[in-house]
């Protein structure tokens, strides 16, 4: 029954997290695009922009890497999302998984089922599930990393705990404190036939970075490298806002509002039974406080780890209330969803969803259309796009922030995606496509284009001082 169980769980949360990527496409960052996706697609076909990291080899290449298989597939840009998020969704299955392993473990099937309720229905992780980002995929693995590594593991788990540790690592080199953290913890209770098993993966794990690294960059480890030397050379992150030490706090207060005293209760009653997850958690979290430039995304590496918390704490309080039933397990989770969906559609986290939406489908029907020879972007700039990669074809883009002659723009595009209010281009470009959330507008005009290549965004200015 827990395995029927855990198989449901599984398929539902899957569902949701493609039909919520598929039916509201949005972009959080940039990096989602431009390192991952738009990388894939340039190895793979040749075109594509190229940013600042790209360019001075400080990013991994691990993402891209993983990539390139589905942009090898002769299918439109719209399939080559779907298969993407498809992929990433099913990766964000991991710490589902982990949930009821680690819920069954110490409350027993009840228990399995809240923590993998909870961490399923997270509605951070369903956001952050189909994307391409490296904050959000290295926390499945270090989450998986710590479950594998837990006292009592076989050799085969530990091995597989060193792997996922590793790997993390390689995918985000800034959580380095949180996987030191991990493997010190795993080393000092595992015993001897486990530790050397961990000891074999972790090697395995930075094998497989390397050779990633080496076969993109041609030196191992470049993309980790790289960072640290941008980072400590030329302090590339200053480049970039400045926040203040409160700025996550005051992002979760904003997000949660009075929840939060709740989920904080919850997280401290599940680090009873793991505080070596707590630990971790706050290895992940506390550094990025003293760094002056503060994302809220930058956080999300800790996220599944606390949201276990939660689960457990969860899993406690129903067991101590007698509350283990199905019937009452199926409404205590019927709540908890009408819970994660009041608090993602609320004033702070409602925008997310949409973000730059209209710009996903407006390239993807650039794309689908034989006549398209160039578009041009009013009041948008490039990041905030798919890139060329959303549109599935080597169709120049253009910037009228950085093209100073509009009638060099419009001749060189017969397409133009608007800003909201921004003024309609002249004729003969007519509305083609309207957009909502917010509204936007797709212009086209009959007859070719005069290319541009100068102004076409492919290598687009980086960080002054550093190329």
């Amino acid at each position: 029954m827990p395995r029927r169980a855990l198989l449901a769980i599984l398929l539902a949360c899957f569902a949701l997290r493609l039909a919520l990527a598929w039916y509201l496409p949005n972009i959080h960052h940039a990096d989602e695009v431009y390192q991952a996706a738009e990388q894939a697609n340039r190895a793979v076909n040749g075109f594509g922009i190229v940013p600042w990291e790209f360019r001075t080899a400080s990013r991994t290449a691990m993402l891209p890497t993983v990539l390139e298989p589905i942009y090898r597939l002769p299918v439109s840009a719209a399939a080559h999302r779907f298969l993407e998020s498809a992929f990433f969704c099913a990766l964000s299955l991991i710490p589902v998984w982990v949930a009821f392993e680690w819920g069954q473990r110490s409350f027993g099937a009840p228990g399995a089922v809240l923590c993998a309720a909870v961490m399923g229905l997270w509605f951070e992780l369903a956001y952050f599930a189909p994307k391409a980002t490296a904050d959000a995929v290295c926390s499945y693995f270090l989450l998986a990393g710590v479950y594998l590594s837990r006292r009592g593991a076989s050799s085969l788990e530990s091995a597989l705990g060193g792997i996922s540790l590793m790997l993390a690592l390689a995918l985000r080199i800034q959580i380095a404190p949180a996987v030191a953290l991990a493997t010190a913890v795993a080393f000092w209770r595992a015993g001897r036939v486990p530790r050397a098993a961990f000891a074999f993966g972790a090697a395995a794990g930075l094998t497989v970075a390397a050779i990633v690294e080496w076969r993109w960059w041609g030196v191992p480890f470049q993309g980790q490298i790289g960072y640290l030397a941008m980072e400590w050379t030329h302090h590339s992150s200053r480049y970039f806002a400045r926040e203040p030490i409160t700025f996550f706090l005051k992002q979760y207060v904003l997000m949660y509002g009075m929840a939060l005293p709740a989920l904080a209760f919850l997280a401290y009653r599940g680090a009873r039974r793991a505080p070596d997850v707590l630990l971790v958690a706050l290895a992940v979290v506390m550094p990025f406080h003293f760094v002056g430039h503060k994302e809220y995304r930058f956080v999300v590496a800790a996220l599944p780890l606390l949201v276990l918390l939660v689960g457990l704490g969860t899993s406690e309080v129903a067991a101590r209330a007698g509350l283990t039933a199905p019937g009452r397990l199926g409404l205590i989770a019927g709540a908890w969803a009408i819970a994660m969906v009041a608090v993602s559609f609320g004033d702070t986290y409602r925008p997310y969803w949409t973000r730059f939406g209209n710009h996903v489908l407006a390239f993807e029907e650039i794309g689908s259309r034989p006549d398209a020879c160039g578009v041009a972007l009013v009041g948008i700039r490039w990041w905030q796009t798919p890139g060329y990669s959303g549109i599935g074809r080597d169709v120049p883009i253009y910037e009228s922030e950085t093209m100073t002659d509009p009638a060099r723009l419009y001749a060189a595009a017969n397409y133009v995606l608007e800003a909201t209010k921004a003024p309609p281009p002249p004729a003969p470009y007519e509305r083609w496509r309207d957009y909502t959330r917010p509204v936007q507008y797709l212009y086209r005009r009959p007859g070719g284009c005069a290319p541009d290549p100068a102004s076409q965004v492919v290598h687009p200015p980086g960080i002054p001082g550093v190329e």
